[in-house]
């Protein structure tokens, strides 16, 4: 049984009011947004835009609520078991594609338990790093992270979240030993980042763009 859903953009009421076991009166009480990351990140960003112009549509508060933790494995967790009634959805990210395989025992099924709506947002990722570190560019960071092995902090938005992959393959191509310190979601990752705590972040540009214009952040690619 469709246990809820991951919805999102235009088609979401559309999608909703085709489910099974929906009526024609659908809603009739408030939905829960279930996002799989702390507020302050992009995926939170993007989520609750949606949720706006969602509830603009429906005619029903949307709640977003925030559920942090194990790269968002608990927050589809919590989605997946909800009562199948088209008043739970999730917000995830390409995390869900791959967490089966960094889990070895996931506590939902994926392709049974959820029913994917449709493709929201494809943001790029961009490299960034604080401006303390003395680095300009992908060869300098490599250059220093070779020199310091294990010495140089990046932080993430969870384990097993696509910013903590993205790092991990810039590790891996680059043969370099970054220190990983995850968090649970990007925006206290980027907290964090600016103050100086952690010192290289893989983001998206939608909460880091800002901070790079006013020079508190400093680019060095973008994917």
């Amino acid at each position: 049984m469709i246990r809820s859903m991951i919805c999102a953009a235009g088609l979401v009421a559309l999608s909703l009011a085709a489910s099974a076991g929906l009526s024609q009166s659908y809603p009739q009480k408030s939905i829960r947004f279930i996002v799989p990351f702390a507020p302050g990140g992009g995926t939170d960003v993007i989520a609750r835009v949606m949720a706006k112009k969602l509830s603009e549509i429906v005619g029903q508060p949307v709640v977003v609520d925030n559920r942090g933790g194990a790269g968002g494995v608990l927050a589809t967790d919590l989605a997946a078991k909800a009562p199948p009634d088209g008043y739970t959805m999730i917000l995830s990210t390409t995390a869900l594609a791959f967490s089966a395989a960094l889990y070895p025992k996931l506590p939902y099924d994926t392709l049974r338990d959820l029913a994917p709506v449709t493709k929201v947002a494809v943001q790029p990722f961009i490299l960034v790093v604080h401006p303390s570190l003395p680095v300009t560019s992908v060869k300098h960071l490599v250059a220093l992270a070779r020199a310091k092995p294990g010495q140089i902090t990046y932080a993430s938005g969870g384990v097993g979240s696509g910013f903590h992959l993205a790092a991990e393959l810039l590790k891996l191509k680059a043969n370099i030993d970054l220190l990983h310190v995850p968090y649970r979601g990007g925006g206290p990752a980027l907290v964090d980042l600016l103050s100086g705590h952690v010192q290289v972040m893989v983001s998206t540009l939608a909460i880091t763009l800002p901070h790079t214009k006013a020079g508190k952040l400093r680019p060095l690619a973008v994917t």
